[in-house]
């Protein structure tokens, strides 16, 4: 659900059997530091390890990534993504963090970035320290959340990983292009999506969500790219 007009929170975006899939995988990975793939003034105040993309548990963990954001319909029905960066899977053990940054614009072969994403990968209570803490109008916003909830939010704020005080906390981030750019636009779709779809639940013959989805189908032809 929005706990704002710009951030949404998934719970259980990996399930049980996701989550043991990466957990395995993680037992044979390969780190390395994570300042490679961090650009401009991001580079000096990163401080994490970053999986090696290269090697077979970063491939098992990308395609179960992919394979939980094509089955959820919250993510598709907010972010309506169209190009996907590659995840990266990092590590923060104590005294690791990432300090305040803005992500890049563009990313790989210009892909416009417009929602970043942050999927926890183990429980909360394994570390203290490292929430990811975003920069808002009406004040600062924390997230710490659950093993396999995840976070989207805007790329265009200032957002940071507190350091990590003890234990190790584990995360894959990437970055969407949406096929609506414009944040608010995307909101309004997705609130309509979301009395659509409660309203054929109650009647799959419903005439109000037939009329919604009409409108809701001419909104994002008139607003897609």
């Amino acid at each position: 659900m929005y706990t704002s007009s710009s951030y949404l929170t998934i719970s259980s975006f990996l399930n049980e059997e996701q989550l043991e899939q990466i957990a395995q995988a993680q037992t044979t990975a390969i780190y390395e530091d994570g300042k490679h793939t961090a650009r401009d003034g991001a580079r000096e105040v990163k401080n994490n390890q970053q999986m090696n993309t290269g090697c077979t548990a970063y491939s098992t963990i990308q395609q179960v990534l992919l394979t939980a954001m094509n089955h959820n319909g919250v993510f598709r029905n907010a972010v309506l993504p169209k190009n996907i960066y590659p995840f990266l899977i990092s590590k923060y053990t104590q005294q690791m963090g990432y300090g305040w940054h803005v992500d890049s614009p563009l990313m790989g072969n210009m892909m416009r970035t417009d929602v970043a994403m942050t999927i926890f990968l183990n429980d909360p209570e394994d570390y203290e320290g490292g929430e990811l803490e975003l920069q808002s109008s009406t004040g600062n916003v924390l997230y710490k959340l659950k093993k396999g909830d995840a976070v989207c939010y805007p790329c265009t704020q200032l957002h940071q990983v507190r350091e990590v005080v003890d234990g190790e906390r584990h995360v894959a981030v990437t970055w969407i292009q949406s096929l609506v750019k414009v944040a608010e636009q995307r909101k309004l779709l997705f609130d309509i999506q979301q009395v659509i779809d409660k309203l054929f639940m109650q009647d799959r013959q419903n005439l109000e969500a037939k009329f919604l989805q009409q409108s809701h189908s001419n909104l994002l032809r008139m607003w897609c790219e």
